[in-house]
């Protein structure tokens, strides 16, 4: 049971109650600082709620708390009209902080964020077997778009007559979805033929899929199914059908009108029941506008329009993705798997992925023969990883537990970062009654960038967005005042 150690004079314990009921938790409460360094001499809590106004040395308590009790998160509650002492915890490693007049919502928040810190830290990441939805034709997700993705396939299937044209980006699984079209059609017990148009090159895709008699050319010295014969009665799928060269767009377009195809060097058609699947990462509407696709195809093909979301756009999925790919590569090698730190997590969760489910893949397969039986931390992580934007929110809920090497607190609202800003005021150097007002308006702005990215743990975008600039005016400052890096000093 979590023990949360409550040091004040005044009020806080009142702002606990109901919460012991809500977790498993119990409270302790002390008076003073005596008290406090008593208590913990003999007993552990896993948290203490501590009123800096108990203390003289503030700062000097918490690095000594820190020496004694290494593992009990501290969360500091800040007297008011004193921003200099946000500024110096900075130099700590806290989670969160409380400010004074206390506000109960905020007391009771940052109560349950800590607590789920310290308990987030214990629990395996991925999910648990358990959690994670039965694959569906072996794609994995249970996010909204996924769902409706499914549903389209169950409606797409029921129809085996009409062409499907899917869209997604590369690493989305698009022959996935063809064969999962093919596997619940009347037509599963026949051939799924897949053919990469953008992987044969363009003098043998027509051969390949037409197929070819004896004599139609050098070479030919006897007559070859092609594969869109193979697929009779079955399921045909163009991947990258936006490579395709022109001649066999027109060529591909009577298969689709006449329900015929004629091999190379023949004369006679040859009658064909075959369902056409197409798929491409391209813009085919442009590729129209360019003249380099055929309209009529491109509306001969997307009867159905299906469209796979990127992994982007579904990143509630990556945990059962990350727990699918672990069984795959680790469980089936008789490896000991890994687990990721709730910041690991959390950077993989936000990474934009231009390689998509493929790329995630590929990193899972990286890891295990890394990082067997270990817990990853986002500074183990490829370097790609540690650029990535994470959420204030998530930054906050995701924090490390106390003890452990974390950025020193988290963003707060712009309200606090003005409280903040109010203590770095430039030092005024009067000589003969004069001040130079640019240098110390430029200075003053200096100090607020720093301060503003040292809030905000270096994310950028999110200091930009306490300072109410944008961006890339923020990014120009720091260039032009030539301060990288210094709000990690």
């Amino acid at each position: 049971m979590t023990t949360i150690l409550i040091a004040d004079r005044d009020g806080l314990s009142a702002h606990t109650e109901g919460l012991s009921l809500q977790f498993s938790c119990t409270f302790a409460h002390v008076t003073s600082e005596a008290d406090l360094l008593a208590w913990l001499a003999e007993r552990t809590a896993e948290i203490l709620l501590l009123d800096l106004d108990i203390v003289a040395g503030r700062v000097e308590l918490i690095s000594r708390l820190r020496q004694v009790r290494p593992d009990t998160l501290i969360l500091p509650v800040i007297p008011a009209g004193r921003p200099q002492l946000i500024k110096q915890l900075l130099d700590f490693d806290l989670c969160y902080y409380i400010h004074k007049p206390l506000d109960p919502q905020e007391t009771a928040g940052a109560l349950q964020r800590a607590y789920a810190t310290i308990h987030s830290a214990q629990v395996p990441v991925p999910p648990t077997p358990a959690a994670v939805q039965a694959p569906f034709h072996g794609m994995i997700g249970s996010s909204r778009p996924m769902r409706q993705l499914f549903d389209l396939i169950d409606r797409v299937a029921e129809d085996d007559l009409s062409t499907v044209l899917i869209r997604g980006e590369s690493g989305t699984g698009k022959e996935m979805v063809a064969k999962a079209i093919h596997a619940r059609s009347d037509r599963r017990n026949k051939n799924f033929v897949p053919v990469n148009c953008a992987a044969i090159p363009d003098d043998l895709l027509e051969s390949e899929l037409f197929g070819y008699t004896k004599g139609a050319f050098t070479g030919a010295v006897q007559n070859k199914p092609g594969r869109i014969q193979y697929a009779d009665q079955g399921t045909l799928f163009l991947d990258e059908i936006g490579d395709m060269k022109g001649s066999l767009q027109a060529k591909l377009l009577r298969v689709l009108q006449e329900k015929e195809f004629e091999p190379v060097g023949a004369y006679k058609a040859i009658p064909i029941n075959t369902r056409i699947l197409a798929a491409t990462h391209c813009d085919l509407e442009r590729q129209v506008r360019e003249g380099s696709f055929r309209e009529d195809l491109y509306y001969r093909l997307s009867v159905v329009p299906l469209h796979i979301p990127a992994l982007r756009e579904r990143r509630e999925d990556i945990p059962e993705l990350i727990e699918a790919f672990m069984a795959k590569y680790a469980d089936s090698r008789g490896r000991d798997r890994f687990s990721l730190s709730p910041r690991a997590l959390a950077a993989l969760r936000y990474y934009n992925w231009r390689g998509n489910v493929r790329e995630l893949e590929n990193l899972i397969q990286h890891m295990t023969i890394l990082h067997s039986g270990r817990i990853v931390e986002l500074a183990e992580l490829p370097e790609k990883f540690a650029e990535v934007e994470i959420p204030a929110e998530e930054r906050v809920a995701t924090a490390p537990p106390a003890g452990s090497k974390a950025p020193p607190l988290p963003v707060p609202a712009t309200d606090q970062l003005r409280s903040a800003a109010d203590g770095i005021h430039p030092d005024l150097c009067w000589l003969e009654g004069e001040i130079d007002f640019n240098e110390l308006i430029n200075d003053f702005e200096t100090r607020l960038i720093i301060q503003a990215l040292r809030f905000s743990e270096g994310n950028k975008k999110e200091a930009a967005r306490l300072l109410k600039l944008k961006r890339t005016t923020l990014l120009e400052k720091i260039k032009k005042k030539d301060i990288e890096g210094l709000w990690e000093e």
